[in-house]
């Protein structure tokens, strides 16, 4: 088996700080200081510092790096995955309220389901708070319509004004 050689690879050698083509001998010439890289380092033997390259160094042949991502961790391990579509209660709720155009007593249900949606697509994230606004604003005024009916009705056989 063979061994190395008997000096160590110093890497290349940076010319003198005259301009001479001559490599500086860092050990035999004490006198002088040891090279000095353009970039600003100086190590004897020609190595760079340890560590990692200053910011915004390129290397040559290499496409420039990414940017780093401004926004902070984008993935959450942690957090519940959002409900996949848009929540059932509240289409059923517009659906209610629409029925009770017709009916009336659906419109109750239409209210009801869509404040219990509007909460739950809140938690969750899901999709749907629109809709379960509009069957709340819908069925709200439908069922505010049927108790002006009723105490209208009432009213009117209350005063004497009802048809016998």
């Amino acid at each position: 088996m063979t061994n190395g050689p008997e000096q160590p690879y110093r890497g290349p050698e940076f010319p003198a700080p005259d301009g001479s083509t001559q490599p500086l001998d860092y050990p035999a010439n004490p006198g002088l200081p040891p090279p000095v890289h353009p970039d600003g380092w100086s190590q004897p033997g020609g190595y760079p510092p340890p560590g990692y390259p200053a910011p915004g160094y390129q290397q040559p042949g290499y496409p420039p790096p990414y940017p780093p991502y401004a926004g902070g961790y984008p993935y959450d391990p942690y957090r519940a995955a959002q409900p996949a579509g848009t929540n059932g209660k509240a289409i059923a709720a517009l659906v209610c309220a629409l029925t009770g155009l017709l009916c009336g007593l659906p419109a109750v249900v239409g209210v009801v389901l869509g404040i219990i949606a509007m909460r739950e697509t809140r938690r969750t994230g899901q999709d749907g708070w629109g809709l379960a606004l509009a069957g709340v604003i819908v069925g709200g005024l439908i069922t505010a319509g049927m108790i002006l009916y009723v105490l209208l009705i009432v009213g009117m056989f209350a005063s004497g004004y009802a048809v016998t």
